[in-house]
């Protein structure tokens, strides 16, 4: 049994199946990849997994809970943390502001006790700051802690945007195409950062990416989607060998 477990997952919009008896494991510890052409189902099976959709068919285990029912701040309670493929920060805070926003739901304190900001309030703001501190410093980003995010550059914008899910503390991070838009400098910054949270908070990852290069170093396995269905699953050697997936799409893009 995986950490997450996807069984049966279809998902459908009045006539429009965005995913179609989708199944798969992702187990602990490992980076996994979701790939496939535009319109594929992959940004649609992330929201399922995140709570922002819920499958019309089948079920989703996270941990060996099933989470169909759950709302998404009750799956991030849980340890499922999600980054947007459009950043989603408040432009105008701060990027430590921003990121303590990523600790709302381990703060445990009441409104009343956290309106007075006192004993027991107070020392939990410290822990979560002591947190959110860490994060900072693991994202090489202390210079611009107190910056509004609607003034960065779009790559330090898409760290702060991983910074606030990795704020959350997740056993589960799920990034939507964290390096979209970056150059080749911001893409190896990213990729670096990946890793590092894979080894050093040993923390399961599910990718959606595009550049091959990237999901082929990083995954250990990868589910292969199209037009809502899976084509493909294993390794990134097992995938690159997979006829199916090579007509689909990695032909596509070693030609395009």
């Amino acid at each position: 049994m995986g950490i997450l477990e996807v069984k049966n997952v279809s998902l459908r919009f009045g006539g429009v199946v965005a995913l179609n008896q989708v199944s798969f494991d992702v187990q602990k510890g490992e980076i996994f990849s979701l790939i496939g052409p535009n319109g594929a189902g992959k940004t649609s099976m992330l929201n399922c997994i995140s709570g922002l959709y819920r499958p019309s068919e089948g079920y989703i285990h996270f941990d060996g809970q099933q989470i169909n029912h759950l709302k998404p701040h009750k799956r991030a309670a849980l340890g499922i943390a999600r980054a947007f493929q459009n950043i989603e920060l408040f432009p105008h805070l701060s990027v430590l502001d921003n990121l303590m926003l990523g600790r709302h739901v381990r703060m445990k304190t009441g409104v009343f006790a956290g309106g007075i900001y006192w004993g027991k309030a107070q020392k939990e703001e410290i822990e979560h700051r002591r947190h959110v501190e860490n994060v900072i410093d693991f994202l090489e980003i202390e210079d611009i802690r107190n910056t509004p995010v609607g003034t960065l550059a779009y790559g330090l914008q898409k760290r702060v945007e991983m910074g606030r899910a990795l704020a959350l503390d997740p056993e589960l991070l799920l990034l939507d195409e964290p390096m979209a838009g970056m150059n080749t400098e911001e893409k190896e910054d990213m990729a670096r950062y990946i890793i590092d949270i894979h080894e050093e908070m040993n923390t399961t990852i599910i990718l959606i990416e595009h550049d091959m290069g990237v999901v082929m170093d990083l995954s250990d396995h990868i589910a292969v989607l199209d037009f809502g269905r899976l084509i493909g699953y294993g390794t990134p050697s097992e995938i690159q060998n997979n006829p199916k997936v090579i007509e689909a799409y990695l032909g596509e893009e070693q030609t395009g």
